[in-house]
């Protein structure tokens, strides 16, 4: 209806403003004088009428609905404001209480929350494992080896192989035992071993996937892990080792196993083993392992070096051993000694790798927030400034008592700081 009203008063007062101007184009059919009177008094008070009648019909606007709507009693009013009073208090109160925060550091938690041991042996090798463990054993005398793993999650685990192989150290040792089978000689058990060449303890790593599921290795040990696209994260040089002895390294890499993600430790040496005229085949003298699922290496390795370290060897199977005429007995005889060698160089490896992510955490932590540190070597503090009293410092470091501060060594990112401000004099 509005509408309606709206034309019919556009078109009034179309026809006052002509008549206004040329009253008889307007008032031509009607009766009486064609004058402006007229005009004003028949146009413009039908005009002024139709506007009156459209602005009485027409809706409201949808915020003014909303707002009449919205319209409370005085004591509605009174209570929404008493309880919008009570949540800002509560809000204010809120951000005023500093929740506490707690910080310890990984290797803190995993030296001294170390998992329960249980000692476990057969006769031969005893090793103290981790409560609720299965272990499993394969070989005899210098190939005698043993897997510790977690019943629930299998990730978890630690292990010592003696003499793993072997494998082919080139190209050609490979071929020729292919022509030898081809020719219809006796169907060798290493046949299908990889080729690692170089025979690093890298290699050997990324290829033990591949001799761990060769019939003759999961026949003497079908528990063996199966660890999948190794990635090796760094790598340690051991020295001191045989002169026989081809690579050493400790290497830490991760890798998957059964489809789940995991990384460790691997203590790894090997040994290239010529039989003259090019042919030669490759061992794993000695593959040590701790594992766990990716995240969890760094919060279980001190309990199971704790493990590797309890590893001995009966005398009663050494003297078998020696008195069945094997001859790699020698091999037994020190792997006691090279598992506890083994077990410190990975607790070294690991303090180090803490200590260097700590440090990094600290720097990144001090960079945010636009901190820098001093060190003062003569009472062995850390002194925590901001990065304009360091370059003050600088330059004006004889009007100091303490003129020869330095900045903080990497290996003292460890000590808590002090605040600069209060004690640099």
């Amino acid at each position: 209806m509005e509408i309606l009203f709206f034309i019919l008063f556009f078109i009034l007062f179309i026809c006052l403003i002509v008549g206004l101007v040329r009253p008889r184009l307007v008032l031509g059919f009607f009766k009486g004088d064609k004058t402006r009177k007229n005009v004003i008094l028949i146009f413009g008070i039908s005009a002024a009428l139709f506007f009156f009648l459209c602005g009485s019909v027409t809706t409201p606007p949808s915020w003014l609905e909303k707002t009449s709507k919205q319209e409370t009693s005085p004591i509605d009013n009174e209570e929404t404001t008493e309880e919008t009073k009570i949540e800002k208090e509560s809000i204010d109160k809120a951000k005023e209480e500093k929740p506490e925060v707690y910080t310890a550091s990984i290797g803190g938690i995993a030296k001294t929350d170390l998992l329960q041991l249980t000692f476990w042996g057969d006769g031969a090798i005893s090793m103290n494992v981790p409560v609720g463990w299965n272990v499993y054993t394969g070989g005899e005398c210098a190939t005698k080896s043993i897997l510790a793993r977690d019943a629930l999650s299998e990730l978890k685990q630690v292990f010592y192989f003696s003499e793993a192989g072997p494998v082919y150290s080139n190209q050609e040792s490979k071929q020729r035992d292919q022509n030898y089978i081809a020719m219809g000689g006796v169907k060798l058990p290493w046949f299908e071993s990889p080729i690692v060449d170089p025979l690093t303890a890298e290699n050997f790593l990324v290829n033990f996937e591949a001799l761990a599921q060769v019939p003759f290795f999961q026949q003497v040990f079908p528990q063996v892990p199966i660890m999948t696209n190794i990635k090796i994260i760094n790598s340690e040089k051991i020295t001191n080792r045989s002169v026989y002895i081809t690579d050493a390294k400790l290497i830490r890499a991760e890798f998957q196993q059964n489809g789940k993600s995991g990384e460790g430790y691997f203590y790894i040496i090997t040994a290239d083993i010529a039989m003259g005229q090019g042919y030669s085949l490759g061992y794993g003298m000695m593959f040590i392992g701790i594992t766990a699922p990716k995240g969890l290496l760094d919060l279980i390795t001190p309990s199971l070096k704790e493990s590797l370290e309890s590893y001995t060897i009966s005398q009663e199977y050494i003297t078998a051993c020696i008195n069945a005429g094997n001859k790699a007995v020698a091999g037994i005889l020190e792997a006691g000694d090279i598992l506890n060698e083994s077990s410190d160089t990975i607790m070294n490896v690991w303090e180090n790798k803490l200590e260097s992510e700590q440090r990094m955490s600290e720097k990144y932590s001090d960079a945010i927030l636009g901190k820098s540190r001093l060190y003062n070597s003569n009472t062995d503090e850390v002194y925590e400034i901001t990065p304009e009293f360091y370059d003050f410092y600088q330059v004006h470091s004889d009007e100091f008592e303490m003129s020869d501060l330095e900045h903080l060594p990497d290996n003292k990112w460890g000590h808590a700081p002090l605040n600069g401000a209060e004690h640099i004099k």
